[in-house]
C-alpha cells in the first residue's frame, strides 16, 4: 500500500463509558466532522480506526482525558 500524503487529525474526548470522536483534514479551512460517540472496548476502537483508514489518509490521534480517567490507571 502506498504511503498517503494526506493527514486526518482525529480528536478523542475520553470518558469512562464512551469516547466522543471528531476529525478534521489537514487542509486549512476544512470543516471538523463530528462522528458522535464510540464505545471504549478494543473492538470499538478497531472499528473506528478501520472506518477512518478507509478515507485513505494518514491518521494522527489526539485525546483529552479528565483526571478521573487518568487516575484510575496511573495512581498519583
Amino acid at each position: 500500500m502506498a504511503e498517503s500524503s494526506r493527514t486526518i487529525y482525529v480528536g478523542l474526548d475520553v470518558h469512562k463509558d464512551s469516547i466522543a470522536v471528531a476529525y478534521a483534514p489537514e487542509d486549512r479551512g476544512a470543516e471538523v466532522v463530528a462522528l458522535g460517540t464510540s464505545g471504549t472496548r478494543q473492538c470499538d476502537i478497531d472499528k473506528l480506526i478501520r472506518k477512518l483508514e478507509s478515507k485513505g489518509a494518514t491518521l494522527v490521534f489526539v485525546y483529552e482525558a479528565g483526571p478521573c480517567a487518568m487516575r484510575s490507571r496511573w495512581p498519583a
